[in-house]
């Protein structure tokens, strides 16, 4: 009997999101798009998360449940990987949800294209209203009406996605892809094959791995139109995380990432770009960070390490500048 393989394959990491859960998984049974399964990888839940995903893939076998002992997100993306067998992956959060047409958009603009990734936004206006206690649900319904033609859809295609991506919120651009986010985009699953998410570092875990996505220069498609619903959740693994191990886990994102480029040694330009655009940026992150940790021992040993690996040389903006300068006063105070 042939195994049928779906187009698309949508990984769902899950931890304790029961409120959240069932919009998100509904928002994929109202795909316009069917020929998808959702892999959801349950992180050892303690609430109902774990029923719940049971009860939808006994309604629907497209729905494929992997129960595991709790270790990450960075795990539970990892095992989604390994698992999927579709042409196409695409990364969920389980308590966010997405338009209607977000599978029909990017699999048959990847496919018409014949690019690697598809890359599309996600709604800043409803993240910010929502931010304000806005009634979630009430928002979402005036988003999911809309309908986007295919023929009239307009978009950037690119060979060189370094050059459109950022971490700067105030880096403006039609076709900009701002922040390392994983679940912004539509893969091929032969782009990201061997490309792990870091399972030490809990938060910021995506730059790493965004890093090494662009450092494979995929053939890309930047739409400009929100087919994401990113729904702000104070008790995620960002919004839970205390302000020294946030320290610690965006010092680890940096250093790996750091690695990894100097281990491909691309082209000065590239390094150039990825430096101002996403390097110092975390790097400004991390610094900022240093003010409330009490622990400022622990702080100088880690910026130390990040300075002997040369990490803080030649910062590309005055606003780097500004920031390695305050680096090295943290490291060896004035007495």
């Amino acid at each position: 009997m042939k195994i049928h393989r779906p187009k698309i394959s949508i990984i769902i990491p899950v931890y304790n999101t029961e409120k959240y859960l069932s919009r998100c998984l509904d928002s994929l049974l109202n795909q316009t798009f069917q020929d998808w399964c959702a892999i959801c990888i349950d992180d050892g839940s303690t609430d109902n998360s774990a029923k719940i995903l049971d009860k939808y893939t006994k309604n629907d076998n497209r729905f494929i449940v992997i129960h595991k002992k709790n270790a990450g997100v960075s795990s539970a993306r990892n095992d989604g990987v390994t698992k999927a067998n579709s042409e196409y992956v695409m990364f969920l959060d389980s308590d966010d949800c997405i338009h209607p047409q977000t599978l029909e958009i990017a699999y048959n603009t990847a496919v018409k294209n014949n690019v690697d990734i598809v890359s599309f936004k996600y709604d800043a206006n409803l993240y910010k209203d929502a931010l304000n206690s806005a009634n979630v649900d009430d928002l979402l319904k005036t988003r999911i009406v809309i309908r986007y033609d295919l023929q009239k859809i307009r978009y950037k295609q690119t060979d060189s996605l370094i050059k459109f991506a950022t971490e700067r919120n105030h880096s403006f651009g039609r076709y900009k892809i701002r922040h390392c986010y994983p679940v912004v985009h539509l893969y091929k699953l032969d782009l990201i094959k061997g490309i792990k998410f870091n399972t030490k570092i809990k938060v910021t875990e995506d730059f790493p791995f965004w890093t090494s996505v662009l450092l494979r220069n995929p053939k890309s498609i930047i739409l400009n139109i929100p087919l994401y619903f990113y729904i702000p959740n104070k008790t995620s693994a960002l919004g839970a995380t205390n302000i020294e191990k946030f320290f610690d886990n965006v010092s680890l994102s940096i250093i790996e990432s750091f690695k990894t480029v100097l281990k491909n040694e691309p082209q000065s330009m590239w390094v150039k770009i990825w430096k101002r655009e996403f390097l110092w940026p975390f790097i400004i992150t991390c610094v900022r960070s240093v003010r409330a940790i009490q622990d400022k021992q622990r702080v100088i040993e880690r910026l130390i390490k990040m300075k002997e690996m040369n990490i803080f040389d030649n910062p590309p903006t005055f606003r780097a500048r500004k920031y390695k300068h305050r680096i090295e006063k943290i490291i060896s105070p004035i007495s």
